[in-house]
């Protein structure tokens, strides 16, 4: 059975099948995907997802400005991207953006970060550094979160410069980047305006799930013990599920029907509201896990899109 078939066994929209077929069949056309050099199937990857990018996903709005910085961490610099609404002025609300890719995988040089992004930006007004942040298994944890919240304290420690106000400053996430999102909320709860979950990894416990069960196939190979291997390896600290969560930020946490994350994201949502969080939930039907990205085929992926630019906890 092709990934194909699988979703459309799990009830996946129309759109959602068609672009894990297409996904499929591109994914065919490069064999490096399989290398074991992590360069090229690293490379291989961006070339999947570039050309999927195109594909399915809205271009970026032409007057969405994008700035580049090297921002220094602890451990050398990172790059970061900053997307800009236009004309706008006076200390501006900014989000921390940290891309998805299972932590060994993404940047913010990927296409569907930069389109997506773009027109977060320009719908919502908030402007997003997105954080070029290490991967494994070079660097494995916690290289990932120190890099984030690096540039955390950089922007807020240089607001005023960077005409940000640091009273409204959130973060935002998809996948590992959602568990990164979670992890930063949770070491710097007492600064950050809020936090957006997008289908976040907040456990590698997921055996038991039955999101996981159903629709692991969906996402090809999903190795749990090579991805604790490979990127917590015994640091029960790196994932958000078992942490202490009272305190945080106002959390929007975005769920997708057909993903093997689902389950977890959701009950990472329950345990923030029984820490007294207020905390948002929506569960996007008929999706699976990265078709947030099927902006120009799907009109529940537009109103994903529309759900993470909006959203601001608070006033």
């Amino acid at each position: 059975m092709t990934r194909a078939d699988v979703a459309l066994a799990a009830g996946c929209e129309p759109a959602v099948v068609e672009w894990v077929r297409d996904a499929e069949g591109i994914a065919a056309t490069l064999p490096d995907l399989a290398s074991p050099d992590t360069r090229l199937w690293r490379k291989a990857a961006i070339v999947l997802s570039d050309e999927l990018a195109r594909r399915y996903t809205l271009p970026a709005p032409e007057d969405c400005r994008v700035t580049e910085y090297l921002v220094p961490t602890r451990d050398g610099e990172v790059t970061v991207l900053r997307y800009q609404a236009p004309g706008t002025s006076g200390p501006r609300p900014a989000r921390l953006s940290l891309h998805g890719g299972g932590f060994i995988l993404g940047s913010v040089r990927e296409e569907v970060n930069h389109r997506m992004l773009s027109a977060m930006t320009v719908e919502g007004g908030w402007d997003h550094f997105d954080v070029d942040y290490r991967l494994a298994p070079d660097h494995p944890f916690p290289a990932a979160l120190h890099d984030s919240l690096d540039v955390l304290t950089w922007l807020i420690g240089n607001a005023a410069d960077l005409d940000v106000d640091p009273r409204r400053v959130g973060v935002v996430g998809t996948s590992a980047g959602g568990n990164l999102a979670a992890m930063v909320a949770i070491h710097a709860r007492d600064v950050l305006h809020h936090q957006i979950l997008n289908v976040p990894m907040t456990t590698m416990d997921l055996e038991d799930d039955a999101s996981y069960q159903t629709y692991a196939a969906l996402e090809g190979s999903l190795d749990l013990a090579a991805l604790r291997g490979l990127y917590q390896g015994p640091e029960e600290t790196a994932m958000p599920m078992s942490a202490d969560l009272t305190g945080l930020p106002p959390a929007l946490v975005i769920t997708a029907e057909a993903d093997p994350l689902r389950d977890s994201g959701e009950a990472y949502a329950v345990r923030l509201g029984e820490a007294g969080v207020d905390v948002t939930h929506w569960r996007a039907p008929g999706q699976a896990h990265g078709s947030c990205s099927l902006t120009r085929t799907s009109a529940i992926a537009r109103e994903w899109q529309s759900r993470l630019a909006l959203y601001t906890g608070r006033n």
